[in-house]
């Protein structure tokens, strides 16, 4: 079961069989509410803001960017925020649609200096589309591990558990390389990590398979196309125009001192990463920034956008069903019509989601780890429902 399985299917699961909160209908009432629950956790700190198409309706950080020297998680501390960053990803790919620089249905070879084609079906082309709604037949597997770097590779790390220890082994090996031949050593045929076992056992278009790989691709697919740099061109169309002045990617340069410390469990840090394949899961943020993000977002839902055309908001938000999986353009829309999507890393959990019928949308970024602590996860549901069941109406 991947991550972001994991992560859907745990939400599911706990949205539908948590009871259901009693509403709040005061902002006081709210914060009581959101404190206790926060109260009884395991997580360090969070940070959270709900919006709607207009202005921020709610912001709220509580606990700890870091634990050992007592500095509070605000509404300007950043982290990274795992695989919501694609939602950008998907906004940057229908900027480039938008401008006429590619098409969803192009031959992904058309953009690359070296060629890719699925082993198993080499006669049928891999499709941009593909890479965006996660049926390119690309899998990530273990091979993908490569792409995680420590910023301190020489340092020891006592203090974490031994089952944490072999991880931070594994990456500690890995080599920082250029994006293009990362993607060219896992994909080409001539790379040195290429293996039949990176693709799955489906026709590009047919099955959804999770894939960063993939999404790494079309990120790079996308400098091809456009003639800048991803972190360039999402910096002009996206970060610029909506003043997001603490978002960039990847934390390997990041100098900030609201950068926040990353837990595998409540006071054992965990080391400084970054990421290779920045696009699939390695913007760094805070809310004040994405509640701007997600303003433009629920803007675009309603036909009133102005990063992209109302074309390109619709085809990014429209339900594509592959069986009992679904996908819009790199972001995930419920069974409702909900855009929404949920990230997971090393001492991350990120969540946005878009709530078309309550006229909100919502974003929350946690420094916990999912995989050591499963149960915060119960917390961060408690949280987000509390928020959902509040009557916003009566406060906006």
């Amino acid at each position: 079961m991947s991550k972001q399985f994991y992560i859907i299917f745990t939400l599911s699961i706990l949205l539908t069989s948590c009871k259901v909160q009693q509403p709040t209908n005061t902002i006081s009432e709210l914060d009581l509410k959101i404190n206790s629950i926060f109260n009884e956790s395991e997580l360090p700190g969070f940070s959270l803001v709900l919006v709607n198409d207009n202005k921020v309706l709610y912001q709220k950080s509580l606990g700890y960017s870091k634990i050992s020297s007592k500095e509070l998680y605000k509404n300007s501390s950043v982290q990274n925020i795992a695989s919501v960053s694609k939602t950008f990803l998907g906004v940057a790919l229908m900027k480039a649609v938008d401008q006429g620089k590619l098409s969803l249905d192009d031959n992904i070879n058309k953009y690359l200096p070296f060629k890719i084609e699925h082993p198993k079906y080499p006669n049928i082309p891999i499709k941009i589309l593909h890479l965006a709604n996660h049926t390119s037949g690309i899998n990530d597997g273990d091979i993908y591990k490569k792409s995680y770097l420590l910023k301190d590779p020489n340092k020891e790390y006592p203090h974490l558990p031994q089952e944490f220890q072999k991880y931070i082994t594994l990456i500690k090996n890995n080599q920082k390389i250029d994006e293009s031949e990362f993607l060219k050593n896992i994909l080409s045929v001539e790379g040195k990590w290429y293996s039949k076992d990176n693709f799955t056992k489906n026709a590009p278009g047919i099955k959804y398979n999770y894939s960063n790989i993939g999404a790494s691709l079309a990120a790079y697919i996308i400098e091809n196309a456009v003639g800048i740099s991803y972190e360039n061109f999402t910096s002009k169309y996206i970060f610029e125009p909506l003043n997001m002045p603490q978002t960039d990617w990847s934390s390997s340069d990041y100098k900030s001192n609201n950068m926040v410390t990353k837990y595998l469990k409540k006071g054992i840090p965990i080391p400084d990463y970054y990421l290779i394949t920045k696009a699939d899961g390695g913007l760094v943020t805070n809310t004040n920034d994405f509640g701007k993000y997600l303003i433009e977002m629920m803007k675009g839902s309603k036909n009133k956008g102005t990063l992209l055309s109302k074309t390109g908001y619709k085809t990014m938000f429209t339900r594509n069903e592959f069986g009992s999986e679904a996908s819009g353009i790199f972001w995930g829309v419920s069974s409702s019509g909900n855009p929404n999507l949920y990230g997971s890393d090393p001492g991350v959990i990120t969540m946005t989601s878009i709530s078309r019928k309550n006229d909100i949308a919502v974003f929350f970024m946690t420094n916990l780890d999912l995989d050591a602590n499963k149960s915060a996860m119960k917390s961060v549901i408690k949280i987000l429902k509390a928020v959902k069941a509040h009557n916003w109406k009566h406060n906006s």
